[in-house]
């Protein structure tokens, strides 16, 4: 896209995408959940709770209120500001929840999204200056976003995480999850990982991480929160009990990634969703 910068808008969010500008190093926060997609080289950003860098075709979410702010971009950005009531008005006719969603703040990757980023920039970029065509498009545009992040990205209404694309894209990394899956209370090793997929563990461990955009551990661990959430939600397990039940080594490293996703220990989520 020739122009460095776009912004265009409606009811329902804000896009921008922006190229070629200075770091913007302010702590802020938002009343909108925030799409953030790197189309090239790396993005830094710091939270009250951690570090983030994101890198060709990872994406974040940002809650409403998260205190962020950017540290570093190398290239160009694609952000988009979707309505806190919009989100939540489409969760609710998707899931049984009575909640806000909170996205884990972590950087994610996924195949869907990526083809949906491009296709819109292509759109732009094209049809620019038809406005009509683009409240049009922007219009059934964020509504397709809201559903894939829903339906893809990682929060406190996830049950599961649906790979079954990867079934054909990538059988070694399917086969691979499939397992994780089965057996997360597994204490795994990288070597154990990488017999599944048939590589040495240096190679499955890049490979995994280029495919999915995290380290197996990571996501393993991520998977283990998600499994722990239902638990949470349903059981009256101790939350010590639900830790060892999903395979984690401590309730102190389960409540540590649990705040650090979520901005909440286990036990105020478990508050926040049975009120």
């Amino acid at each position: 896209m020739s122009s460095t910068k776009l912004l265009l808008e409606n009811n329902h969010g804000v896009l921008l995408y922006k190229k070629d500008f200075n770091q913007e190093s302010n702590w802020r926060t938002d009343d909108c959940y925030k799409f953030i997609y790197s189309l090239q080289g790396n993005i830094d950003y710091q939270t009250n709770r951690n570090q983030i860098t994101l890198i060709d075709k990872q994406f974040i979410l940002f809650n409403p209120e998260d205190e962020h702010k950017q540290l570093a971009i190398d290239d160009s950005k694609f952000l988009i500001e979707l309505n806190s009531s919009f989100i939540n008005e489409i969760s609710q006719s998707l899931y049984p929840v009575h909640h806000d969603i909170q996205f884990a703040t972590s950087t994610q990757k996924n195949t869907q999204i990526s083809s949906w980023v491009n296709f819109v920039l292509d759109f732009v970029r094209l049809e620019k200056d038809d406005i009509r065509s683009m409240e049009i498009f922007l219009e059934h545009s964020f509504t397709q976003l809201a559903i894939l992040i829903l339906k893809s990205a990682i929060g406190t209404h996830t049950q599961d995480i649906n790979l079954n694309n990867y079934e054909t894209i990538d059988p070694q990394i399917h086969k691979t999850i499939q397992a994780l899956k089965e057996d997360y209370q597994h204490s795994w090793s990288l070597d154990e990982m990488a017999k599944i997929a048939n590589l040495s563990k240096f190679q499955f461990a890049h490979y995994f991480k280029d495919i999915l955009g995290i380290s197996p551990y990571s996501w393993l661990q991520i998977y283990r929160v998600i499994k722990s959430q239902e638990m949470l939600k349903t059981t009256n397990k101790t939350v010590l009990n639900i830790a060892m039940d999903c395979g984690f080594s401590s309730v102190t490293v389960y409540n540590q990634l649990f705040k650090r996703l979520y901005g909440m220990t286990p036990g105020a989520f478990r508050e926040m969703v049975n009120k």
